[in-house]
């Protein structure tokens, strides 16, 4: 506690010498007055409310307006959020790599999952459309592909918490806020659409965007109603090489036999030029319907949202075969030369040998992989008294992450290979096999799978506000919710091998040429001066099409049956699971202020009923609960039950140092949850390497006491110039430790000891600095620029997920005679992502421009290009240090051309 007075105490002093500082520049700007002479219609309308919704708060907030994402090249709301100082987006849940659009938001340095997101205050559920983030990485956090930008008026990002607000943010909450009928604009009618063509220049194609909205509101503004829909098209071409991990060399290897100084250095487990082809639609209607009374005592909103993401999409990867139980280079060739940096094998070269496979390609096939998520929500405000108000909430959130199906191909051969660190990645040069053709390769393996994740919650609560005015107290605030969240996932997988024995058995009766699956050449622009890897493997690839055919087909009249062993599939209950969670909380809250200050202080209490329903291997099969009918293996279900109520104080004041000069000073308690999948405890295996990665149904909650100081200098009606610091005690944190598990392996048909990545509760803490400055120049020029400095870390010195040590932002607008011009540069360093495949993994410092233009051609008709990724960067990732290499891709340009009309 010592600590935390101390920091409270040391931010206030900031504060003051910031205020000596900003007297003196307000001296100048009084002495000026081309600022108040700056007319920018569009962008400083936007502006001005952005800065008024931040300027009136009693809490820490930054804002985006509609106008604002209307005015960026931001197709969802965590495009559009990653401009504000202190956020951070992601494109990826877990580790599979981001892609061309942000999917989830991390709020000053913190993991997504920590990160709480709402719609108008109330929960939304979610699906993830990759197959992995449905059951291996279930988190906490919502995916903003599901959220497109055009349905939203504003855009609050809570940065300090109190009483009221829902827990589940440690750093801060997200809240998008709708559009109401009843706010539309004087005309009884409204209308505004937008049809645009989205280009992918690795693609190559264009794919239609279609947005309309339509609002209606009585002559007395009390009754209204507003229809919005949106279908949306995108072509997503990622060019990448990826290093599906390392893994140190031991004894019991070829290699590690041979040259026993390797024994425990690391080397690549697989090294892999990879396409990944999508189809992506995102489509749905949001609406509500709005009625007040005459006198305004009255208010009800009922609102609906749909969002459905087709992401049907074809992964594929041609790879180097470095370590495999059975084959492998590492496992079963010895190198002829090698180079160690770092502990690790950055470059070796291995003769042909017959008894390892040097060459694998996968083709992998999702046909219809999608996510949805939908809600149901009534808000009422009844005015009792002319001091009493009720307002209650009720509503459902339902969310689906589904992979139907998963038919998928392997085939390898032997090859005298050579790899080396060259560029982004590893340039890898295989001999005595002809990459650009089948020839050389045989069918080896053959899956498919199918999983599930259903998210859903009921809500409900019930506020009251009683005006007291009397001193300093102002108000007081209370209130009660109810939560019944649920998050189920379950799977099917099996494959097969086509070469096998008879304790792993065959899918045909006889061995399969690779060039019966059809296969075809990667697209003329995947190549070495994209990723910046010369010597890049050339791969080939299944056609997917024939590959699904030749996977569900009984027989193919040529090579036998395909048995029952690849359908019907078997339960995966390794990464199954079911969480069910009872949340009631209450809190109260008061207002309170007085000649140049304002704030609030209160109490939340919230209880946690948590049920976990966890799959328990049992090798031994002795447990009389046991479920033995498993191809994966003996287990039986444990269901843990957890009940924890938690004290969550806050306060935050706000100082009128002078008329446009503000001082806020906050602390707060905040809890969130464990990712799902943690506390549902699936394992995720990696059979070829036995590793995985694994939960813990009795984590504890994640806890922190969180401390802000803020200097705010509202110089002008646009203009801004802030100053934030902030720390965060994080008490119980989750980290990740390596544990033994067995596990039946699919195969060497046989149980095997598995190093499993599992998660634990450890402390941890971070702090850091905001800066922002937002100013109009003149002649209808002006510029944003915001930077963020934060130094995070666990008790043991690990980093936190998601913490970038420095996120930064440099906007320049031009608004003008019609012309509307921005140029945005965005950039974040590297941070920890998490797990995969029981790896550590980092994305590299990642910098991209964006641009927007619009000309205004008739009063209610713009033309519109925008242009995302203009320079084409790359995401790079890394693993337990920078020379192991994991993933470099290219996701390639967007450009959008389209028309908008508003009436």
């Amino acid at each position: 506690m010592n600590l935390r007075r101390s920091m409270l105490i040391g931010s206030a002093s900031l504060a003051t010498l910031g205020f000596a500082a900003g007297q003196a520049l307000a001296a100048d700007a009084d002495s000026s007055t081309t600022v108040s002479e700056i007319v920018v219609p569009g962008i400083r309308q936007s502006l001005e409310k952005a800065i008024e919704i931040k300027r009136v708060s009693e809490n820490s907030v930054d804002a985006v307006s509609a106008t604002d994402i209307g005015k960026l090249p931001d197709k969802n709301v965590a495009d559009a959020l990653q401009r504000l100082p202190g956020i951070g987006i992601q494109g990826a849940s877990g580790g599979e790599g981001g892609f061309d659009e942000a999917d989830r938001v991390s709020i000053r340095g913190t993991s997504p999952s920590l990160t709480n997101v709402t719609v108008d205050g109330h929960d939304v559920s979610t699906g993830d459309w990759f197959i992995l983030d449905q059951y291996s990485v279930v988190g906490r956090s919502v995916s903003f592909t599901l959220l497109p930008a055009e349905i939203v008026q504003n855009v609050v990002v809570y940065k300090t918490q109190d009483a009221s607000q829902i827990e589940g943010g440690v750093s801060g909450t997200v809240d998008i806020q709708t559009r109401n009928p009843l706010s539309l604009g004087k005309n009884a009618f409204t209308f505004e659409g937008s049809a645009e063509a989205a280009y992918n220049s690795n693609g190559g194609e264009w794919k239609p965007q279609l947005n309309g909205l339509i609002g209606w509101h009585n002559a007395d503004n009390t009754f209204g109603a507003i229809l919005q829909g949106f279908y949306e098209q995108r072509s997503v071409v990622r060019y990448g090489q990826e290093v599906l991990g390392w893994q140190p060399i031991t004894s019991g290897m070829a290699t590690g036999a041979a040259i026993p100084s390797l024994v425990g250095v690391n080397v690549p487990t697989l090294i892999g030029s990879s396409l990944f082809e999508q189809e992506r639609t995102r489509a749905g209607v949001t609406g509500s319907v709005e009625w007040r009374s005459s006198d305004d005592r009255a208010e009800m909103k009922l609102s609906g949202f749909y969002s459905h993401l087709n992401a049907t999409n074809h992964n594929s990867n041609y790879m180097f075969f470095g370590v495999n139980p059975n084959v492998g280079e590492w496992n079963t060739n010895v190198p002829t030369s090698y180079t160690v940096k770092d502990n690790s094998v950055v470059a070796a070269s291995f003769p042909l040998h017959a008894g390892s496979d040097g060459i694998v390609s996968d083709s992998i096939n999702r046909p219809d992989e999608t996510a949805e998520s939908y809600y149901v929500n009534l808000d009422t405000k009844f005015k009792l008294t002319d001091r009493l108000t009720i307002r209650a909430q009720l509503g459902y959130t339902h969310g689906v992450g589904d992979t139907p199906r998963q038919p998928s191909f392997e085939a390898d051969g032997p090859t005298a290979i050579s790899y080396m660190q060259s560029g982004n990645g590893f340039a890898i040069s295989p001999t005595q096999i002809n990459p650009q053709s089948p020839n050389g390769l045989a069918a080896d393996w053959v899956w498919n799978a199918r999983f599930t994740s259903v998210d859903k919650e009921w809500y409900g609560k019930i506020d009251g506000e009683w005006d007291v005015d009397s001193g300093v107290f102002k108000s007081v605030e209370f209130g009660v919710r109810f939560a019944d969240h649920t998050r189920k996932v379950d799977g099917w997988d099996r494959g097969c091998s086509l070469g096998g024995t008879a304790a792993n058995p065959v899918c045909w009766t006889t061995a399969m040429p690779f060039a019966d699956t059809n296969p075809i050449s990667y697209p003329p622009g995947f190549n070495a001066g994209a990723l910046g890897i010369p010597g890049l493997l050339v791969p080939i690839y299944g056609d997917p099409k024939t590959i699904e055919a030749i996977i569900n087909r009984i027989n193919d009249g040529v090579h036998g049956p395909i048995s029952a062993i690849v359908q019907p599939l078997n339960y995966y209950w390794l990464g199954a699971f079911k969480v069910k969670e009872t949340d009631v909380d209450g809190y109260i809250m008061a207002h309170v202020g007085g000649n140049g200050w304002r704030g609030n202080f209160g109490l939340r209490v919230v209880s946690t009923d948590e049920n976990p329903y966890v799959n328990v291997s049992d090798p031994a099969g002795t447990n009389p609960a046991d479920i033995t009918s498993s191809a994966y293996g003996p287990y039986y279900i444990d269901h843990v039950h957890h009940n924890y109520i938690d004290f969550l104080p806050s306060v935050n004041f706000t100082f009128d140092l002078q008329r446009n000069l503000l001082l806020r000073l906050s602390a707060a308690e905040t809890m969130s949850r464990p990712d799902f999948s943690s506390l549902g405890g699936t394992v995720s295996l990696t059979d070829l390497i036995l590793t995985g990665s694994g939960g813990d149904p009795n984590l504890k909650p994640v806890k922190a006491a969180v401390f802000d100081a803020g200097l705010e200098w509202y110089y002008a009606p646009t203009s801004l110039a802030a100053v934030s610091v902030f720390y965060d005690d994080l008490s119980s944190y989750v980290g990740f430790g390596d544990n033994p598990g067995v596990y039946f392996d699919q195969l060497t048909k046989s149980f095997q000891t598995y190093t499993i990545s599992s998660p634990f509760n450890i402390s941890g803490q971070l702090e850091g600095v905001e800066v922002q400055v937002q100013q109009p120049i003149g002649w209808g020029f002006g510029f944003q620029a915001n930077g963020t400095y934060i130094d995070g870390h666990d008790a043991s010195g690990a980093p936190l997920i998601g913490t970038s040590r420095w996120t930064g932002n440099l906007v320049g607008y031009y608004e003008s005679h019609g012309v509307s011009l921005r140029l945005a540069y965005t950039y974040r360093s590297h941070f920890f992502v998490g797990l995969d495949r029981a790896s550590p993994e980092s994305q590299a410092n990642f910098g991209t421009l964006d641009a927007s233009f619009a000309y205004q051609v008739l009063p209610n008709v713009a033309l519109t290009v925008d242009a995302v990724n203009i320079t084409n960067s790359l995401l790079k990732y890394y693993g337990a240090n920078t020379t192991q290499v994991r993933a470099v891709y290219d996701n390639g340009t967007q450009v959008f051309l389209g028309i908008k009309v508003k009436f």
